[in-house]
Formats: C-alpha cells, structure tokens, sequence
C-alpha cells in the first residue's frame, strides 16, 4: 500500500468468497445486535412513519427501529447478493410483511424515495469525503420534506487522536478502502450541510462506532 498509494487488494480466504461475505454481515449481526435496542432507546421519541436503512446488511437495525415503532414500515437498501440474507432474517423476525427489499449500490444508484427517516449505519467510515456527499445528497433526494437522517459511526475529536480506537480504525481504512477514514463532527457537519441538510446534531457520543448524528433535510427554496 506504501508502494502503491491504493489499498491491499483482497483475497477471499479459504472458505470462498461468499462465506467471506456471510462472515462480514454475520459479524455485523453479532456486534449490533445486542446494543441496538438499547441506542435506539437513549434516542428519544422519534417521530416517523417509513425508514430507508442504506446499507443495512442484514437488517439488524431495521429490525430494532420497527420493534421500537410498531407502526411504521422500512425500506432495506443493499447490494443484490445480501438481499437474501436479509430476506432470511426479516422473515424469521416476522418482519418480512412491514419491509420493502431493494438490491442497489448507493454510490451508483438513486436511493428509494418516499421515506421520513434514513438511517446511515457504519458506512461514511469506508467513503471519502466526496463520496459521503454524494451519499448524503442522494439520501436528501429519497427523503420526504423535512425528512431527517442519523447517521451511525466513528465521530473523532478535532486533534484526530481521540477516540484512540477510532485513530486506530482510520489506518484500517487506510490500508483497506480507496478514500475511507474517520471523521470530525465538523467534517460531516460540512458534509451535510453541502448536500442540503440542516440543524446538525450530535445525539450520542460513543468511544467506538456508535456516535450518532441528526441532521433534517433543508426545505427547497
């Protein structure tokens, strides 16, 4: 990578290159199954009626949000191939009649329109700053008017070295992603704002990934 300036290229392991990828989503599973309910709770009340999970691996979290508000429905938005895996899990939670599955890469494809609420969970970390924007402006473009969105990550301090976990992280994606790293709340405050969101705000603040951002989506002149 020092060579090359771009990251390490990836070879599946032994298992194959689809158990690599079942390992990842299982892996994201185990880390945020056990607490979301939890973070979902410290929120507050959150007023909303159809969420659009970008990037939401298996539903873990999509699962959590409509446990916790029995009367609103979601939008899953993944690569094709994790769709079924999420399909699986849904149906076992008995959720699979409240969510719509949409197969797509966000950086390439429009977002599903028609949502109130977005959830952005552990994603800006693996994008550049020029890619985050093009994320958060496609996610303003699917929201409904005054819609909102809380993004879920890595939040570091202006001096970059705290969290140390998250300093540590940064060089992860260094090695592994073309742009990713971790970011300021300054940074993607910017980075909001720039793709037409407003009234930025620091929800929770976490030691590892689970900092959590509101922004609301900027009425149209």
């Amino acid at each position: 990578m020092v060579q090359t300036g771009h990251p390490v290229e990836r070879r599946p392991s032994i298992r194959g290159e689809d158990r690599d990828e079942a390992a990842f989503i299982g892996a994201m599973e185990v880390v945020s199954g056990p607490v979301a309910a939890d973070i979902i709770d410290e929120l507050g009340p959150l007023e909303f009626s159809h969420l659009l999970d970008v990037g939401s691996a298996s539903g873990t979290w999509t699962i959590a949000f409509l446990r916790a508000h029995p009367r609103a429905t979601a939008t899953l938005f993944d690569l094709p191939h994790v769709i079924p895996m999420a399909e699986k899990r849904l149906s076992e939670a008995g959720m699979g009649g409240r969510v719509k599955l949409v197969g797509g890469d966000f950086l390439a494809d429009p977002l599903p329109t028609g949502a109130d609420l977005a959830w952005v969970s552990a994603i800006v970390h693996q994008n550049s700053r020029e890619q985050n924007r093009y994320l958060f402006s496609s996610v303003a473009d699917a929201l409904r008017e005054e819609g909102q969105i809380l993004i879920r990550d890595v939040l570091m301090d202006p001096s970059r070295t705290s969290p140390v976990s998250g300093a540590l992280f940064a060089i992860n994606m260094l090695v592994a992603t073309e742009g990713g790293g971790t970011f300021t709340f300054d940074e993607l405050r910017e980075d909001l704002e720039a793709a037409g969101f407003a009234d930025v705000d620091l929800l929770r603040s976490d030691e590892w990934m689970d900092s959590i951002i509101r922004a609301v989506k900027r009425p149209r002149a």
